[in-house]
């Protein structure tokens, strides 16, 4: 059988593993000494228990250890501020633990004065009615100020009431006919002689009602209704608090916004995600994120959960250690309740075996509250988890319930076995089998804490962690080193660099500490003129242009090897199509007219051969490194900047289309292209009617149902954008189809310039109008190896300005 020494040292292993990783990553020896506070106190316990309770249940406190260690890595590593109070309070704790299984009376003190203990207790709570505070200056004013310390009495009201509860039914057992006449075998309980613990419960109740701690009000019910089915056996007493309890938060629901909040969230906390669901949606989210193994100890981020050192610790364990440690968490809970259940029923009178069992009991309602709020089993009712939850009362009150344990253990062990009339006692007999349902019972709702947990973090853990709400995707995605884009000749025309470096493609240094040290890179684009091509990437508003049609190779893969060492993400490079020279000067030819303040119109430079796109740009556009800043001016702008005219910006073709079907079927006679069905025949083979298979979205118009004649004069419903123009023009210098692209295959400035040649088809140049007062003037032109399209809006048919735009362009 293995050593108490040595369960209580492998107790101890997960506080100094978790620590000792902690404290490397945070170039800080404070992570440390908390376990070492710990370890100490536990070896002192340990040889003093050996002389004061030699026969004890050697696993209790190993796991009592063991969970105290993870809560006090849970605050270091969630709260370190207060890890120095919660180390304090466990000098505490462990100094009533061994004052309680120091003495040897089988614990006459609590059993005697039962009543002057619970009177105390709820003295107490009174007491804090009337001068409660709250530690953190708002809230519930739950707490007494004692000193420096900070005392809740609903955690000593719920120890002591079990305490009077267990030794006000031995007592009455006693005497006969009290609780189960021997006349009347079959009765179940006295009904009289259960008034004063109803009197005493209903006042206690009643003092958290009032105070608003339906937390502790819902645990007091619970376990008060354990004590009574241990006491007599009878399901009917619990049952009825159950269906009680039931009524008393369907009329809350009614009654108290507090509590239909609570219950709404409850039922349905995606409604609400943002609002009053938002601690159980990141709770949630929290366990997705930590998967099967978790994201190891200081990388998650359970900060973004309210209130996790208190009332969520067992998510940041979910999140760190994964659904593996959430389960270790859960097992020792589970060992530690049922070896409790297992004291009461070898305990050696009625009053260990009921106290032993209330403890268990109340240990089982306390996980399953706490624990089933955190993965939305029950609503959330703001109760600590025992042992792992920062609250220098609940451990302390923790502590003193484990001496209870051990002290009744080694009296079990020590003193003499069952009589023979308690054996064959029927309330004794109901009590052992009552006790076995109870613990048959917290073991079902331990596996249904176990399976909830699972469900969140592997079942629908993939569909959580990629909801928009869930901060550590923005978080992860600032920390994406993303690739950079150039130019064909070399030039940047986006990268990203550590926020605040002065240096383009500058990666943040490797930093240790906490959750502060997160990488942030920002993104920059030194040639804002070629936004309608490359568009932008921005975390608030999205991505578009090549940035969002590359975004897998700019952003990178990831392996399960890189997620689980925690390695940065680091994306790839990619090589555009466009030349920064063709880029200026198509950008300079909207620009070239002094009378156009605001021009509006597009351009498209494209090899015909390969299809490369080496200029696309749009007038009016936007800035992406001021995209923050001018979102909301840009995205109301009656002009819309934001889209890019030369894929979407569809016009009326005018004369441009009889220019391209003539090119396309030279031979054809005027007269026959004057007919508006032959002319539709000559033009559909142009495929002006056909979305462009491009790396950026491109808009398209159908082909009239009915041919007329304004349509064979580029005036009816045919509408093309530019890149339309462009691809069907080099498809008829090329003489087979063509694909457009942004992307070269080749690496940057390894790509040769194209070749521009001055003999040429006959360019076109010509107007076409699109509304009252307004026109658009195009020009299309194949040159070389090079396909020019311009299409420039303006209030009159305007010669010289589309004149000046061309020799913008093309440098004529």
């Amino acid at each position: 059988m293995t050593s108490p020494f040595a369960l209580l040292s492998l107790g101890l292993l997960p506080a100094w593993l978790g620590a000792a990783s902690l404290a490397l990553q945070r170039s800080e020896p404070l992570p440390l000494l908390a376990p070492a506070a710990l370890s100490a106190l536990a070896i002192v316990a340990h040889g003093w228990l050996a002389r004061v309770a030699p026969a004890r249940d050697p696993f209790i406190l190993p796991v009592a250890v063991m969970l105290t260690g993870l809560g006090l890595l849970s605050i270091a590593r969630t709260a370190p501020n207060f890890l120095q109070r919660q180390t304090l309070a466990l000098v505490v704790a462990f100094a009533a633990m061994l004052a309680v299984c120091s003495r040897r009376d089988r614990l006459r003190w609590l059993r005697r004065f039962k009543y002057t203990w619970l009177i105390a207790a709820l003295a107490l709570l009174l007491a804090s009615l009337a001068f409660g505070v709250n530690p953190s200056g708002a809230g519930a004013r739950l707490w007494l100020n004692i000193g420096r310390f900070f005392v809740q009495p609903s955690e000593l009201l719920r120890l002591l009431m079990i305490a009077f509860l267990a030794a006000y039914f031995a007592q009455r057992a006693m005497h006969s006919g009290e609780l189960l006449p021997e006349a009347r075998p079959s009765a179940s309980f006295n009904r009289r002689s259960l008034a004063p613990t109803i009197a005493m419960g209903v006042i206690a109740m009643a003092m958290l009602v009032i105070q608003q701690d339906l937390g502790a009000a819902s645990l007091l019910v619970i376990t008060f209704a354990f004590m009574l089915y241990l006491a007599t056996g009878d399901a009917r007493l619990p049952l009825g608090l159950a269906i009680g309890l039931g009524l008393a938060a369907v009329a809350g629901y009614f009654l108290s916004a507090r509590v239909a909040q609570r219950l709404s969230i409850w039922l349905n906390p995606w409604g609400d995600p943002q609002g009053g669901a938002f601690q159980v949606v990141q709770s949630l989210i929290a366990l997705a994120s930590g998967g099967l193994l978790g994201q190891g100890i200081n990388q998650g981020r359970p900060g973004y959960v309210p209130a996790v050192h208190t009332d969520f610790p067992f998510v940041m364990i979910g999140e760190e250690l994964g659904l593996a440690g959430a389960l270790a968490v859960l097992a020792g809970f589970a060992a530690l309740i049922l070896r409790a259940w297992r004291v009461g029923l070898r305990s050696g009178d009625r009053y260990g075996s009921l106290l032993a069992g209330g403890i268990a009991a109340a240990l089982a309602t306390q996980v399953f509250i706490i624990i089933g709020g955190n993965i939305g089993l029950l609503p959330l009712t703001g109760v600590t988890l025992p042992f792992i939850s920062y609250g220098g009362t609940s451990l302390v009150v923790s502590y003193f319930m484990i001496g209870l344990l051990i002290r009744l253990s080694a009296d079990a062990a020590e003193g003499r076995p069952m009589s023979a009339a308690r054996a064959v006692d029927p309330l004794a007999q109901r009590t052992e089998l009552a006790a076995g349902r109870a613990m048959r019972l917290s073991a079902a709702w331990l596996a249904a804490l176990a399976l909830g947990t699972g469900y969140w973090s592997i079942v629908r853990g993939p569909e959580l962690v990629v909801r928009l709400d869930n901060p550590r995707r923005l978080e992860a995605e600032l920390a994406t080193f993303r690739g950079a884009i150039y130019a064909r000749d070399g030039v940047l025309l986006a990268y990203s660099s550590c926020a605040g470096a002065p240096q383009p493609l500058t990666p943040c240094a490797a930093r240790r500490g906490s959750q502060s040290a997160t990488p942030r890179y920002e993104r920059r684009y030194p040639l804002p003129e070629a936004a309608p091509a490359f568009g932008y990437y921005s975390q608030r508003y999205g991505v578009s242009g090549l940035e969002a049609f590359a975004d897998a190779t700019l952003r990178g893969s990831r392996t399960w090897l890189d997620d689980f060492l925690h390695r940065p993400r680091r994306g790839s490079a990619i090589t555009a199509t466009l030349d920064a020279n063709w880029q200026r000067r198509a950008v300079a030819a909207l620009r070239a007219s002094p009378t156009l303040t605001n021009p509006r119109g597009a351009v498209v430079v494209m090899n015909w051969h390969t299809g490369e796109v080496l200029a696309l740009a749009s007038a009016p556009t936007f800035d992406p490194n001021r995209l923050e800043q001018d979102w909301e001016r840009l995205r109301t702008d009656p002009d819309a900047p934001l889209i890019n005219r030369a894929t979407q910006g569809l016009y009326q073709p005018g004369l441009l289309l009889r220019w391209l079907v003539e090119a396309h079927a030279p031979m054809a006679h005027r007269a026959v292209l004057n007919q508006p069905d032959d002319f539709m025949a000559h033009l559909a083979p142009l495929n002006l009617h056909r979305p462009v298979p491009f790396e950026l979205p491109n808009e398209a118009t159908p082909l009239p149902a009915t041919a007329t004649y304004s349509e064979t004069l580029g005036q009816g419903k045919l509408r093309v954008t530019p890149l339309r123009v462009a691809v069907t023009l080099a498809e008829l210098a090329a003489g087979r189809p063509v694909t457009p692209t942004l992307l070269s295959s080749a690496p940057a400035a390894q790509v040769g310039p194209p070749v521009v040649e001055r003999s040429a088809l006959r360019p076109f140049s010509g107007f076409a109008q699109i509304a009252d007062n307004q026109f658009v003037g195009w020009h299309a032109r194949i040159a070389g190896d090079l396909v020019f399209v311009l299409a420039i809006e303006m209030p009159t048919h305007d010669e010289p300005t589309l004149v000046r735009a061309i020799a913008a362009l093309e440098g004529a």
